[in-house]
């Protein structure tokens, strides 16, 4: 069986690794989760949330023993090594490449346009 002083520090960790990784603030792990969207996978999110309701059952001792051990293990130790892969640098480098790229179709959308509008006026 597991306690809820257990799961609060497995929690502080993953909350530790959120603030660190992915820039996200706020106090508890719930916060830096609700915080930190669709910076996660869906599977990352489930997995978080898993870890929150299991805190919650904890708090009771009579729900703890529903607790799934081997789930929550499994789904603390896929968090952890996806927020441990996480590249700060890498995702700063791609965002700023996303965003010259986004710039540099939207140019070329409206070069496009105003060649077509040349033509069809007989400019061009």
């Amino acid at each position: 069986m597991i306690d809820q002083s257990d799961i609060e520090a497995r929690k502080a960790a993953l909350a530790q690794l959120l603030g660190e990784k992915l820039r996200v603030g706020g106090r508890t792990f719930e916060q830096k989760l609700k915080r930190a969207g669709r910076l996660l996978p869906r599977w990352a999110r489930r997995d978080a949330t898993r870890l929150i309701d299991a805190g919650r059952l904890a708090a009771n001792p009579k729900l703890a023993r529903q607790i799934d051990v081997h789930a929550l293990n499994a789904a603390q130790t896929r968090l952890t090594r996806y927020l441990q892969s996480v590249d700060l640098t890498e995702r700063r480098k791609t965002a700023r490449i996303n965003f010259a790229a986004g710039i540099v179709f939207k140019l070329l959308l409206i070069v496009a346009v105003f060649v077509l509008v040349a033509r069809w006026q007989g400019l061009v």
